[in-house]
């Protein structure tokens, strides 16, 4: 990373490749900072790497307006660790507020869950296996390349991060894929 005086002035300055290095050399020391505030419960509503996100908005939109006095590495670091936790926080205590709180949310009932075992453990009939893979291939025809890796990584159960790794990208935007692809399937009207 270059100098930190001389990175945080071209940030001022608005200076797009300034803010990317910024950026990608705090990403990884706040992701983690940010994902232990956040429960497993609360995991699936509230990402971490959109807080982070989010920090470095603000972090840059004051940076502009000279609101920070930053003397060196250690107290910009600090800064954003601040930064993170306070906004990772409110984020947590919005997701359990009242309706929101995943804590409030039914449990699957037994009767539920003993059918999707029963359903499950039924061996399809080989049209219904045909008619599936002909679908499937259909499905698959529909989405890009890089879409279809990432899917056929997910269906082999791989986590979103470890995908991401994999593809050498961020797990957001594997995230967003996923979504894409959930987006092509209800309009094609396979349920998902």
């Amino acid at each position: 990373m270059a100098d930190t005086d001389e990175l945080l002035a071209r940030c001022r300055k608005g200076d797009q490749d300034a803010a990317r290095e910024l950026f990608e050399s705090y990403l990884e020391r706040l992701l983690p900072l940010a994902r232990r505030r956040i429960s497993q419960r609360l995991a699936s509503r509230l990402d971490a790497e959109d807080v982070v996100q989010s920090v470095f908005r603000t972090f840059f939109v004051r940076l502009k307006d000279d609101r920070f006095n930053i003397s060196d590495h250690d107290d910009l670091f600090r800064l954003l660790v601040r930064i993170t936790v306070h906004k990772t926080l409110r984020q947590v205590a919005h997701h359990k507020a009242a309706k929101r709180d995943p804590n409030q949310e039914a449990a699957q009932s037994l009767e539920e869950s003993d059918h999707m075992l029963q359903v499950l453990a039924t061996e399809p009939t080989p049209e219904a296996t045909v008619t599936f893979l002909d679908q499937l291939e259909h499905f698959l025809n529909l989405l890009q390349p890089i879409d279809r890796q990432i899917l056929e990584l997910r269906m082999q159960n791989y986590s979103t991060e470890e995908i991401a790794e994999k593809l050498g990208t961020y797990d957001r935007k594997v995230r967003r894929v996923l979504e894409r692809i959930r987006d092509v399937a209800e309009q094609e009207g396979l349920k998902v």
